[in-house]
């Protein structure tokens, strides 16, 4: 494989160097490798011999300030007498793919893993570290040797935001350094706006590139257009975030087996870009998780195409992240309206590409916050939405800029085009589902979860995590995530929590189910489960009666043998 990667070296310098990667370009492939999640990963660099993809992030850098990599079956040496991984092969692959135009990146987080910072003198130094390992600064251990990284992406799924502006702000300053490369700030986070773990850092840091994950969710692709809120995000870039030419990413799974939900095909993702594309200046391309997935099911080729038929680059080629130089105008796209469909409980906004809506009434008084109302009544008050909660209104402001009017029973955020901006309107009682705690999250410990391949232990803290993909009629498909902070754990394992009332389960995407009463159990199938495991994602499918409620984490209990 060493051999490999200098030959590909040898051939990119004869060659000449490739196009440069532009952020500014809203036709930009990006893919993660590292992880082999089709289980046929083959070298970095045989990826970079073609020009399908224009930015490769390798994944992951799983622990930190602490630092712990994992790269699956492309690296799995280490410096002696250390646990740091040291990757040659990597290191002269990374050269190759820089030398053809691409950029790559690091990751760091993922969905299982020990770091965090404490705060943002933590992050600062921590950045310090990471310009010395992988940059331009210097360290007597650099696990890529003399590759300089194009910058970092944060995948963060867990632990808090602390720290990570910090971090941010210290590296960026450590990029103002070296005017002769250009540097990034990426970030992964889940389609559910805002983020739960990056949301307050989006907001408090500069970013160039967002990949939002739009799978795995109730607003993945597979909900287009009904449920997939890239108006949220765009929404976002304009309005909050400190970089106001910061791309955002359709990010989607490379293959079925990629993700537990929001697989498309590559003619239906190539019909969301295209859409998203004539809509949204925010754009910046498509992700996809990963380049095995993508090019074994040959996503990666139709993602591709799509990209090169009609897209464009804006100025300051390359961006950096260094400075602001350019100043873009925000359109706001008349198409693009917010549907409050959530109670008071969660207040969760998604986006819809309807038509416009208009006002089915018009009541002599505004719903205020605590008057009464009766069933499941939506309203408006200017800019105000409102929502009937046990017969009493709940009212909150739409997003900035826009204001609330009525489409049939539903209240919806949408800019106001010429409408008026001070109307009052109500529904009448209509019988909607609605979607409550579209997201719950606990800690869940058991004594008798022994990791693996370490020592067995007790008390060793598991991560447990409810998400809506997919509610249809009085059909439900939720996504169910496990994972430990620092050990991994047996292929031997089973979770069970109990469902709420009127609810039933038909199926689940990985073990089998079953149910007495209202618990229900969940068996790994120990022949198709590897030796160890630091998370199991998977989906189970039912029925419900009424409003659909997530499972309570807190009767979670997990065991692995």
């Amino acid at each position: 494989m060493k051999l490999l990667s200098g030959v590909l070296s040898l051939l990119a310098a004869s060659a000449g160097l490739g196009s440069a990667f532009n952020v500014n370009c809203n036709s930009n492939y990006v893919s993660y490798y590292g992880q082999n999640s089709a289980g046929n990963q083959k070298t970095l660099g045989s990826y970079c011999q073609d020009a399908t993809e224009d930015l490769i992030v390798l994944a992951f850098m799983n622990g930190f300030p602490n630092i712990l990599l994992n790269f699956a079956n492309a690296c799995e040496t280490t410096f002696p007498g250390s646990t740091l991984l040291h990757c040659p092969t990597i290191a002269e692959d990374i050269k190759f793919c820089q030398s053809k135009g691409k950029a790559v990146i690091l990751s760091m987080g993922g969905a299982s893993g020990a770091y965090g910072f404490s705060g943002d003198a933590d992050g600062a130094a921590f950045a310090d570290t990471m310009w010395n390992m992988f940059f331009k600064g210097s360290s007597s251990q650099r696990p890529f040797d003399d590759a300089v990284l194009d910058g970092i992406d944060l995948d963060i799924e867990g632990g808090s935001g602390s720290g990570y502006a910090g971090f941010i702000n210290q590296l960026r300053s450590h990029y103002a350094t070296d005017p002769s490369k250009q540097y990034y700030i990426a970030a992964a986070p889940q389609c559910p706006y805002p983020d739960s773990y990056l949301g307050s850092v989006l907001n408090s840091a500069w970013f160039d590139m967002v990949y939002v994950q739009f799978y795995n969710n109730y607003c993945g692709l597979n909900a287009y257009p009904t449920w997939f809120n890239y108006a949220d995000w765009d929404n976002w870039a304009k309005t909050k975030a400190i970089n106001k030419n910061v791309k955002i990413y359709i990010g989607a799974p490379g293959g079925p087996s990629a993700a537990s939900s929001g697989y498309v095909s590559g003619s239906t993702l190539g019909s969301i870009y295209s859409s998203v594309r004539s809509q949204y200046t925010s754009l910046g391309g498509i992700m996809t998780w990963d380049v095995s997935q993508s090019r074994s099911s040959g996503l990666a080729s139709s993602i591709r195409a799509a990209l090169d038929s009609g897209g464009s680059c804006g100025s300051n080629p390359g961006g950096g992240g260094q400075t602001s130089t350019v100043t873009t105008t925000s359109t706001k796209t008349s198409s693009s309206s917010t549907t409050i469909t959530s109670t008071p409980v969660s207040s969760t906004t998604t986006t819809s590409t309807t038509s416009q809506p208009t006002t089915t009434s018009s009541p002599s008084t505004c719903p205020t916050n605590g008057g009464k109302c009766s069933g499941y009544q939506q309203g408006c008050n200017g800019q105000n939405f409102a929502i009937c909660n046990n017969g009493s209104w709940w009212v909150a402001p739409c997003a900035p800029g826009t204001y609330c009017y009525l489409s049939g029973s539903t209240a919806t955020c949408d800019w106001s085009n010429g409408r008026p901006t001070d109307g009052c309107a109500v529904s009448g009682g209509s019988g909607f589902s609605k979607r409550q705690n579209l997201v719950a999250v606990s800690k869940i410990t058991k004594p008798n979860l022994r990791p693996k391949p370490v020592s067995a232990k007790s008390n060793v803290p598991t991560r447990v995590e409810f998400v809506v993909s997919d509610l249809t009629d009085n059909k439900f498909t939720t996504v169910i995530k496990i994972q430990t902070n620092k050990d991994a754990f047996s292929g031997n394992w089973s979770i069970s929590f109990t469902l709420p009332d009127g609810q039933t389960i038909d199926s689940s995407s990985r073990g089998s189910a079953s149910t007495s009463g209202n618990k229900v159990t969940i068996k790994s199938d120990v022949s198709r489960e590897s030796a160890k495991n630091m998370a199991a994602i998977f989906k189970i499918t039912g029925s419900f009666k009424g409003d659909y409620v997530l499972p309570d984490t807190s009767s979670a209990a997990f065991y692995a043998v």
